[in-house]
């Protein structure tokens, strides 16, 4: 296992680690990464800084970061799903789109009216109320949430913690699974290679649940990144969880807690089934570039045709946002309704 020195602004995230653990002085993985980025007083997504960006002082970049292209994209393609949907035009004043995870001011729409009935933000750890008519958008939310990491060693699986019980946080194994690991233990592998290791992200499911059970009907929208549980169980070896810090990926979860992001693929499977048994319709993955190809298109082609002949930066950003190699199949979007 590998040990990784602490940044000494982390040191009282750390005390706090060990109060939480008690006489163990061990936390599970996802206990590890909620107290890293969530804790209230020294968690990554409490610390008042700019995380989101394009600049050198940023953590990492969204799609969102790309300004207000971004948001005529989701405009338009979130108006032909609705149309296509009920089978007609609707006027979009008549929707609320509630954004989720909200960060910072992306100038969703430059300079005119937002073309919704009203926009809420919710942020990482606003309290969530919905109802009504919605357009129920994520960008990057579920990839946020904490998540159990689990090995396969000697025909079996562990999982995973980290000793906090001194100034440098220690991966372990841990002597029996927790709970949460253990209700999804029957999912997993009955053979694997000898140390593959799986990131579960559990939350995304308790997450998905606190947004669909409330009383509102319309589109759910979440682009995020993902794979399907036959790849993150057969095909990842290494797991999938990482940390950015200055845009740079690293494999140290352990590292400088609170100072760094930390995230892992979703299991788009298990979010498709949340929201079959929620009895959504028109339940609908694919990739960012197909999706805004297919339901953006009208906005797309303003954007290609608008400066024939010169550089033009809104179209340097639509193809970074659906160019296969940029963001185009590196991200998801999956989408569903509920009348």
């Amino acid at each position: 296992m590998t040990e990784f020195r602490q940044h000494p602004e982390s040191l009282k995230l750390l005390q706090t680690m060990r109060e939480a653990a008690g006489k163990s002085r061990t936390l599970n993985y996802a206990e590890f990464i909620r107290h890293a980025l969530y804790d209230s007083a020294h968690g990554y997504y409490h610390r008042d800084i700019q995380r989101v960006g394009r600049s050198r002082e940023t953590d990492f970049y969204t799609s969102q970061s790309l300004g207000p292209l971004f948001g005529e994209l989701v405009t338009s393609a979130v108006e032909t799903l609705l149309n296509n949907f009920h089978g007609k035009e609707l006027d979009l004043k008549t929707w609320t789109l509630v954004e989720l995870g909200y960060e910072s001011d992306s100038g969703w729409w430059s300079n005119r009216p937002c073309p919704f009935k009203s926009h809420q933000q919710v942020g990482p750890t606003d309290e969530l109320k919905l109802s009504g008519k919605c357009v129920v958008f994520s960008n990057e939310l579920f990839d946020a949430q904490p998540f159990h990491r689990v090995v396969f060693m000697q025909k079996q699986w562990y999982e995973l913690g980290v000793d906090v019980s001194q100034e440098i946080a220690r991966e372990v194994i841990l002597p029996e699974l927790s709970p949460e690991v253990s209700a999804y233990k029957n999912r997993l592998p009955l053979d694997a290679r000898e140390g593959y290791t799986i990131d579960l992200p559990l939350q995304t499911i308790s997450l998905l649940r606190s947004i669909i059970c409330q009383t509102w009907t319309g589109l759910f929208l979440a682009l995020d990144y993902g794979k399907t549980w036959k790849s993150l169980a057969y095909e990842i070896p290494q797991g999938t969880g990482r940390a950015y810090t200055k845009h740079r990926q690293s494999s140290n979860l352990l590292d400088q807690p609170g100072r760094q992001d930390i995230t892992c693929h979703i299991c788009w499977d298990w979010l498709e089934e949340g929201l079959k048994e929620a009895d959504f319709q028109e339940i609908r993955l694919e990739s960012q570039e197909a999706f805004f190809v297919t339901k953006a298109t009208s906005c797309i082609e303003q954007i290609i045709t608008a400066r024939p002949g010169e550089f033009d930066p809104q179209r340097q950003n639509l193809m970074h946002l659906i160019h296969p190699s940029t963001m185009g199949q590196k991200f998801q979007v999956l989408s569903a309704f509920r009348d």
